[in-house]
């Protein structure tokens, strides 16, 4: 048995997807203690992610619909407003709407995608 059968066989069993997840958390938390200043790689991958998944739905979906337009808009702009946020000191109340914005989008992204899969 090779290692590529080895690795599918345990992908197909649920504990052993278990174990894939606990070993991939493990090296995550391992190199973020490790190697500090991997930590801010993963501290600014999250708003990141949002302004690359933002700029992806309307470049891929923009035309497409206004709800692609809205979405896509939603997690630039919540993306911004998460970076903004790690970086200045905040209320409570522009806090909640900074870390809300981004929720927003993708609820409007599954509205988005939904409606893109029925017609």
């Amino acid at each position: 048995m090779n290692t590529v059968e080895y690795a599918g066989r345990l992908a197909d069993h649920p504990l052993g997807r278990l174990a894939i997840l606990i070993v991939g958390i493990a090296v995550l938390v391992s190199a973020m203690m490790f190697y500090p200043p991997f930590g801010t790689v993963v501290w600014w991958a999250y708003p990141t992610m949002f302004v690359l998944f933002g700029a992806k739905e309307l470049y891929f979906h923009g035309g497409d619909s206004t709800l692609s337009i809205v979405a896509g808009s939603l997690f630039v702009l919540g993306g911004i407003s998460r970076a903004l946020y790690q970086l200045v000191p905040m209320d409570e109340f522009t806090g909640t709407v900074a870390n809300l914005v981004p929720l927003f989008g993708v609820f409007a992204m599954m509205y988005a995608q939904h409606y893109r899969e029925n017609e």
